[in-house]
């Protein structure tokens, strides 16, 4: 995390679901930090993810797409229930042929081209020490673009 504003009890409870769960692929964790009610909602306020099952499930796919996924916050704002952050998950592409053909064929020769990162924003809402709710914006468009699939 390189440019916490505040991080508090609710902060590091967030912090630690990212470093826990999406990058050191923790599942046992999820209990500790998702609640059982647990819902994601997108940048229109429509439900993505309903309980703990869906959200390892998520999690669980977008790890699988990288070796050594890598979960980083550069900025974290933290109330008394209420954390926003801004997040970077970067890594390898594990499967080459998650590229276009002509990706493919690039990282013959250039395999850092398989290197991408996506990146988002979320509002977490806590409650009884656990993440409740989510609301996340993420920019799939870039993500799609470095795998070469929109342009």
């Amino acid at each position: 995390m390189s440019a916490a504003v505040s991080t508090g009890a609710a902060g590091g409870i967030v912090t630690g679901m990212l470093h826990e769960i999406w990058t050191l692929g923790h599942f046992e964790a999820v209990s500790r930090f998702i609640h059982p009610d647990y819902t994601m909602l997108d940048e229109r306020a429509e439900v993505r993810l309903r309980g703990r099952e869906a959200f390892t499930e998520t999690v669980a796919a977008f790890r699988g797409l990288f070796d050594e996924p890598r979960m980083n916050v550069s900025h974290l704002i933290s109330g008394q229930d209420m954390v926003a952050y801004r997040w970077e998950l970067t890594g390898r592409i594990s499967d080459a042929k998650l590229l276009t053909p002509a990706l493919q064929a690039i990282e013959r020769h250039v395999p850092d081209i398989r290197l991408i990162s996506h990146r988002g924003l979320s509002i977490a809402h806590l409650e009884d020490g656990m993440i409740l709710e989510e609301w996340t914006e993420a920019d799939s468009t870039a993500m799609s673009q470095q795998l070469g699939w929109w342009t």
